[in-house]
Parts: structure tokens; C-alpha cells; sequence
């Protein structure tokens, strides 16, 4: 294994790497959590965010522009007091939601109005951003939303110049290519179609008005500036004590809203527990990178070289208990190498040889040496009297 081996990425390419897991794992969580009002900016819901034909997001503009405040709403509990509350059901608003927000939103100084749906209708499939209409809601199916507060019937017909019924200053709304409106006992006509149908009606006695067609105030109605000025002087007449205050309500296009857990990760109170976190990561990445450095080498079990297999056969020795009769092979291996040495007769064996390398004239004797090496009865014994027996090999090399 070689150095580079060891270290297949550099230490930029790792941070990088784990820069970019980070980066895109918290990408996931945020749209995993707010997917859903991603969804609700691109939709073609009728909505107070929708910038489809449909969609109610100029008369936010409108009335943001001419000086008023706007505020969106998903919560009864966290609205203004004061302020026109619009809401806006669609097709897919059920009987029981559009009771509970009526319940919820009507009052003596809240007036509500409710703008009924009018068009069935889907993004272009060449053209997502445009809107295309593929037909009209039921009659009955729109009837279904006012019937928690008045029996009424939906009629539709030519175009023609809208009454106004009230004295309230407002100016006439240009009508629509189809124009929607109702009929109903308990329904009082503000602005009149020309046979008389409710297009924009107050229900005495509950503080709340009902907008027939919905092109009239919609993105598609308010392109036209007769609309967008009639439009302003309606919210501000329908609601005299704080005209320009304009609540939209989100709940019935949107559902109620409640945050999962993921929104509760990056929303206060949670977000500080969530940040702290993050930075204690961040700490401990950082402790370890610089704590335990670059990647240590995995050793061979058996190293090479000689000095290597010495050191493996004595501690096969010691762990045999079997060092102590080394001593004696020792001292018969400088013998023999001596006799190949010196070129003496291989008939010369045992005490014989011992004599002639013993009269060699050496500074160490030879026989003091290799007795000391056979008598050795310890480890440090035998080291010293085989350095004593090495001294003596070196002087006859020499």
C-alpha cells in the first residue's frame, strides 16, 4: 500500500464533497417542508397568490398600490380586528368549509365578503404560465356554498349595464362576456344584472356580502381600469370604518395550514434549538478533522527483512520458554563457520577443533567465550557471552 494509496481524496475534495452533501440535504428538508406554498404560488387555485386569470393576486396589488394594508389569513384567531375579511371558495370547497369560515369570520365590525367561483379551468399544456377555461361550475354546485347562510339560485346571461342599487359611491363595473348572478328571498341586490339577478348582494342582519362573478374583481376582471377603480370604492364602502384594510383569508383555497414537523425545525421557537445544533456539527467535524489528522497505515503482520524474522523467531522462542537452549546452536554455529573459515580439516571434530580455535591468538579467548555461551541460565546471561563469542568471530574475520 503506498502513501497515496492510503489517501484516495485530497482534503479539499472531502470538504467540498461534505460542503455539498450539507447543501443539498437541507434543500430537501425546506422543500420537503414548504413544498406545499411552492405549490400554492405556481397553482391556478383562485387565491389571493394566484397571478393566473383566475386569481385574486391584482386585487392584492390594487389595494397594496392605492395606499391600503393587505394581510392574508389562515388562522381565525390571529386576524385584525378591523378590516374587510374576502374569502374565496373553489371548486373544490365543500359545504361544511365554506360553514365553518362563515361561522368563524362574521361579526358586527368584520364584514365578509365571499366571492363565489364561477370557471372550471387548468394551466395551458404548451404554455404552464397561461390559464385556460374549460368550462362553468354548475349552478347547483355554487348554490351548495351560500346555503349555510341564504337559499339562493345561480343564473347566467348576456351582458348588459350593471344597476346600482345602493348609495354607496360606486362606479359602474364594465360586465363580464357571460355575467353571473343570483336570485334569492333573502338576498338584498347592491350593484343589479339587467334582469334584476344579485350580482353583488348583502344578507341583512349577518354583516356579510355575496359577489356573484368573480371576473369582476379577479386578475382577468381588474386588467380593465374601470373595474379597478369601481373595485376599490366597493371594498372601502363595505367597509366605512376602515376602508383600505383588506383581510384575505387563505383557509378555503389552501386548507387550514397547520405546520408539520419539518416547519417546526426551521421556525421559531425551534429554529434557535435547530441553529445550535448545526454549529455543534459543525464544532465536532471541525474538533475531528484537526484531532486525529491524515489516515494511519494498516502495519504488516509479519514485516520484511532479516532483523524482522529475528525478532519473530525469538518471540516464538520466548513464548516457548526455549530461549536459554539457543545457546548451545550458537556456540556450535561459530564453531562451524570458524572451521570453513580457517580451512581446517573436516576430520577435526569436538573438543579437537575447540582446541585449535581456542590456540588462535585472539584478544577474547575462545573456550572462556563459548563456555560462558553454554552455561548462559538467563536471557542477559547469554546476550552478554554471545556479544563475547561475536568479538572473538570479528577478530578472525579480520
Amino acid at each position: 500500500m503506498t502513501k497515496s494509496s492510503a489517501n484516495p481524496f485530497r482534503t479539499r475534495t472531502v470538504l467540498i464533497l461534505v460542503a455539498a452533501g450539507f447543501i443539498l440535504a437541507l434543500g430537501f428538508l425546506l422543500v420537503s417542508a414548504y413544498g406545499d406554498r411552492i405549490d400554492r404560488q405556481r397553482g391556478n387555485i383562485p387565491s389571493p397568490a394566484s397571478r393566473f386569470a383566475t386569481g385574486f393576486y391584482g386585487l392584492t396589488k390594487l389595494v397594496e398600490l392605492a395606499g391600503g394594508e393587505v394581510s392574508m389569513s389562515g388562522d381565525p384567531a390571529d386576524r385584525p380586528e378591523e378590516g374587510i375579511l374576502i374569502l374565496t371558495p373553489n371548486a373544490g370547497t365543500t359545504r361544511a368549509e365554506m360553514d365553518i369560515a362563515l361561522d368563524e369570520a362574521a361579526g358586527p365590525n368584520a364584514p365578509v365578503l365571499v366571492i363565489l367561483p364561477k370557471w372550471i379551468s387548468a394551466p395551458q399544456r404548451n404554455n404552464p404560465r397561461r390559464e385556460q377555461r374549460l368550462g362553468l361550475l354548475p349552478p347547483e354546485r355554487i348554490a351548495a356554498l351560500l346555503a349555510p347562510v341564504a337559499e339562493a339560485s345561480v343564473e347566467r346571461e348576456k351582458p348588459g349595464p350593471l344597476v346600482i342599487r345602493t348609495s354607496l359611491p360606486i362606479p359602474a363595473f364594465r360586465p363580464p362576456e357571460q355575467l353571473q348572478s343570483l336570485r334569492g328571498d333573502k338576498l338584498y341586490p347592491l350593484i343589479a344584472a339587467p334582469d334584476g339577478g344579485a350580482v353583488l348582494a348583502e344578507i341583512p342582519g349577518k354583516n356579510i356580502f355575496v359577489l356573484a362573478d368573480p371576473d369582476l374583481l379577479n386578475n382577468h376582471g381588474l386588467a380593465h381600469r374601470a373595474n379597478a377603480r369601481a373595485a376599490l370604492a366597493m371594498l372601502a364602502g363595505l367597509d366605512p370604518q376602515a376602508p383600505g384594510t383588506v383581510i384575505f383569508d387563505t383557509m378555503l383555497p389552501y386548507g387550514s395550514g397547520g405546520r408539520n414537523l419539518l416547519q417546526l425545525v426551521f421556525e421559531p421557537p425551534f429554529a434557535g434549538v435547530t441553529i445550535a445544533l448545526l454549529i455543534a456539527a459543525l464544532l465536532a467535524g471541525i474538533a475531528t478533522l484537526v484531532r486525529f489528522g491524515p489516515v494511519r497505515r494498516e502495519q504488516r503482520a509479519v514485516p520484511f527483512g532479516k532483523a524482522a524474522l529475528i525478532d519473530n523467531i525469538v518471540s516464538l522462542a520466548r513464548r516457548a520458554r526455549r530461549t536459554r537452549e539457543g545457546g548451545s546452536a550458537y556456540a556450535d554455529a561459530i564453531r562451524d563457520w570458524a572451521a570453513r573459515r580457517l580451512a581446517l580439516p573436516r576430520t577435526v571434530q569436538g573438543e579437537a577443533l575447540d582446541t585449535q580455535l581456542d590456540a588462535i591468538p585472539t584478544t577474547t579467548s575462545y573456550a572462556s567465550a563459548t563456555q560462558r555461551v553454554r552455561a548462559a541460565t538467563t536471557e542477559t546471561e547469554l546476550l552478554h557471552a554471545a556479544q563475547a563469542l561475536d568479538d572473538w568471530r570479528k577478530e578472525v574475520k579480520a
